[in-house]
């Protein structure tokens, strides 16, 4: 979102109430008041429960030109809120292996039922449709306990990955360190990548550290002013630190949501 378009926005919704389209799942009472802001999240209010939460200006869409019957602020994406946050929805489909219906013979009027032995073949196929749906029902089994317990990714209990790195010198950056702040403790880092167009409204930078096994992120609204936005490991993308921001919060909401790379 580019910065007058930000402001623009904010002078819309400022001492009103406004409701999210569509509603963020999860939460029953959409109506809405601002509360803060900071250069990459805002925060609002529920007006019913009271609730407060931090919402990236990345997700916000536009507001609607009248507030008859209520003020509309869109949403570029559908949102929920699990673990006490609210984060990006994402529709759970876990697809079942089918099984080809076999042609069944009706067996003459009075004669018995001939017994069909399974050829190798056939006994291999069977047993590998009987693996593929104990998988893929544990698989449910775990995405649903996921949900329902809050759970970022249920696996994550099985395979723990190794998160370890050789140094934690980007601890203690926050969300106001420039590239040369952080390139000053850090050194030169072994390569970079913008991984954002140049046209976004919002730019995204990785500085590589293969060497230590960890990747920080930088991100501005113009690639001459990025700041530190986080650190995530190199081998498994797991955050490993979130910029503090000044007014609470820290940013670990948008290192979950970074664009691939």
């Amino acid at each position: 979102m580019a910065l007058d378009e930000s402001k623009s926005l904010l002078a819309a919704l400022e001492d009103r109430r406004f409701s999210f389209y569509p509603a963020i799942r999860g939460i029953d009472h959409n109506e809405w008041t601002l509360e803060s802001s900071t250069w990459s999240e805002v925060q609002v209010r529920n007006a019913e429960s009271g609730q407060q939460f931090w919402i990236p200006r990345s997700h916000l869409g536009v507001v609607s030109s009248s507030d008859s019957p209520v003020l509309i602020l869109g949403l570029r994406r559908e949102l929920e809120f699990k673990a006490g946050g609210v984060y990006p929805f994402h529709k759970i489909v876990t697809e079942m292996p089918s099984t080809p219906a076999g042609r069944q013979t009706q067996a003459p009027a009075g004669a018995p039922p001939k017994q069909r032995s399974l050829s190798g073949s056939d006994a291999r196929m069977l047993r590998l449709l009987g693996l593929a749906l104990g998988v893929g029902l544990l698989v449910s089994l775990l995405v649903f306990a996921g949900v329902i317990g809050g759970m970022h990714n249920p696996l994550e209990a099985l395979f723990e990955p190794d998160t370890s790195t050789s140094d934690q010198r980007y601890l203690g950056l926050g969300s106001n360190a420039s590239y040369f702040e952080v390139v000053g403790r850090l050194e030169q880092p072994e390569s970079e990548l913008w991984i954002s167009g140049k046209e976004d409204e919002l730019q995204f930078q990785a500085l590589y550290y293969p060497s230590r096994r960890y990747i920080v992120v930088m991100m501005g609204g113009s690639r001459a002013e990025m700041r530190y936005l986080g650190t995530i490991h190199d081998r498994s993308r797991r955050v490993l630190d979130s910029a503090r921001l000044a007014r609470g919060g820290d940013t670990s909401s948008m290192m979950r949501n970074l664009p691939d790379f």
